[in-house]
């Protein structure tokens, strides 16, 4: 063997070796790689299938909470029924009160009247017992002149008749003057018995009057009285049932206002479980999305890879056919002096996720919000980096990777994630104005991805960003001070 040819021998075994360190260097690292993500697919399917659990559990809740709404407005309905029921009620008994109101006010009006009667018939009886003393005193004078004429009768002679008188006249003249005496005497006397009687019949009138009237209106001051106080009785009762009834109504409006307040925490409740599901199905929209970029990932590594070993298996080829050339022409066409240099080697390929493995700034413009905890806004804690400037300002990549989101969110507003298979981390861009790229774009760290703005839960332009180890979770953020220069 010629010194060309041991130098041709000596050089291919010289590339081969180099070629194949390299080649089998990528090629292990993006075995490597390729577990590890088809590790990081793994954990996001296990991941999404208990976030789906946890999805079902909260829409279950929300049928119980549902059913139990159900039940509770059938109850708020039940009470609104008694309520307007015992309200009528209540109206009913309040007319009935008014009635007897006005009934009690009518009998005491009545009363008064009576009373009013009664003042004025005992001052009529003080008028009456003043005639009948008046009456008594003329029966006594009337007596007084009776007992008198018969006492005078009785001193001159006591059985004298009034005809005797007459038949003792002396002469017809005296006869005369004696008649007409007697007369008057007679007829004097019969006056004073009549006028007698009727004094005696109008006391006794008079008496008899008093006294029934007396009594007629001492009745009817006692009935009035006695329908008073049944009335006020009534009026008692009616009281009552009415307090009971308010105490009803106050219990049935305390149970729904308890039913309310019930109905509150259950719409709250559902509000909270809605949210939450929406915010499990967002993260689970977004542990789609990316085991759709890990898969990329995994297919763009494998391609690398098996584009490695095919160039690795075309340049052993060449090499080998190179030495068979060589060693052809050498052992026909004589020995040769002259070297040939070996060829250069090939360059590694880089990798598909590009990088050094740090983050670079993704926008200018002065740091409003550091990661940690907050001193205002309730000291609540702040899962990213903030950092303001105009509207529009650029927003770039901070590494190569995936688009695992880009959507509108209530919260984030516009807002974009980016996965980086290399580092296992998930970068986040939030509130901006305008989205460049979309889900599944690869890009490259430094590309431009959109512009800076004030969109979503947002005071003021700026870039709210996130770094996330692995995938993206909604308090999983870390401290992206760590990542960056």
């Amino acid at each position: 063997m010629n010194k060309s040819l041991l130098s041709i021998i000596i050089t291919t075994l010289a590339f081969l070796f180099i070629t194949t360190g390299v080649s089998a260097e990528s090629v292990s690292e993006l075995e490597k790689k390729i577990n590890n993500l088809e590790g990081q697919k793994s954990e996001i399917n296990k991941e999404n299938s208990s976030i789906e659990s946890k999805v079902n559990e909260a829409e279950k809740k929300i049928e119980e909470i549902k059913a139990e709404q159900g039940q509770v407005t059938s109850e708020i309905d039940n009470l609104n029924a008694e309520l307007s029921e015992t309200q009528e009620k209540l109206a009913a008994k309040q007319a009935e009160i008014s009635t007897t109101n006005g009934e009690i006010t009518k009998t005491e009006e009545q009363i008064k009247q009576t009373e009013d009667e009664i003042k004025e018939l005992e001052a009529e009886i003080e008028k009456l017992k003043a005639e009948i003393a008046e009456l008594k005193e003329r029966i006594e004078k009337r007596e007084a002149l009776l007992k008198n004429r018969l006492r005078a009768m009785q001193q001159n002679g006591g059985g004298v008749s009034y005809l005797e008188v007459i038949l003792g006249a002396q002469n017809f003249g005296d006869f005369i003057n004696r008649a007409t005496a007697v007369t008057k005497i007679m007829d004097q006397d019969k006056n004073i018995m009549e006028a007698h009687e009727a004094d005696k019949a109008q006391l006794e009138d008079s008496q008899k009057t008093l006294e029934a009237n007396q009594a007629d209106l001492e009745d009817e001051k006692v009935a009035l009285e006695n329908t008073k106080q049944g009335l006020e009785d009534k009026k008692a009762t009616l009281v009552t049932q009415k307090q009971e009834l308010d105490s009803i109504q106050s219990t049935l409006n305390a149970q729904k206002s308890e039913r309310q307040t019930l109905m509150a925490n259950l719409e709250q409740e559902e509000e909270d479980l809605h949210d939450h599901t929406m915010s499990l199905a967002e993260e689970q929209e977004t542990l789609r999305n990316q085991a759709e970029v890990v898969a990329k990932a995994v297919k763009e590594a494998q391609n690398e890879k098996a584009q490695i070993e095919e160039q690795q298996r075309k340049e052993r080829e060449r090499l080998a056919q190179l030495a068979k050339e060589k060693e052809k022409n050498n052992s026909s066409g004589g020995s040769s002096e002259k070297t040939s240099s070996a060829p250069e080697p090939p360059k590694e390929t880089a990798s598909s996720s590009g990088g050094n493995g740090k983050l670079i700034w993704p926008t200018t413009g002065r740091r409003t919000s550091s990661y940690g905890y907050r001193s205002f806004n309730g000291g609540s804690f702040h899962y990213g980096l903030d950092i303001a400037s105009g509207v529009g300002t650029p927003v770039k990549a901070a590494g190569s990777g995936y688009v695992s989101r880009s959507a509108y969110s209530s919260s984030y507003g516009n807002v974009i994630y980016i996965y980086h298979p290399s580092q296992n981390i998930t970068t986040v861009y939030a509130h901006l104005n305008s989205r460049s790229v979309g889900l599944g774009q690869k890009v490259n760290q430094g590309q431009y991805i959109g512009g800076m703005g004030n969109t979503g839960r947002s005071f003021g332009s700026h870039l709210h960003f996130e770094v996330h180890r692995g995938k993206w979770s909604s308090k999983g953020g870390v401290n992206p001070l760590n990542y960056l220069p």
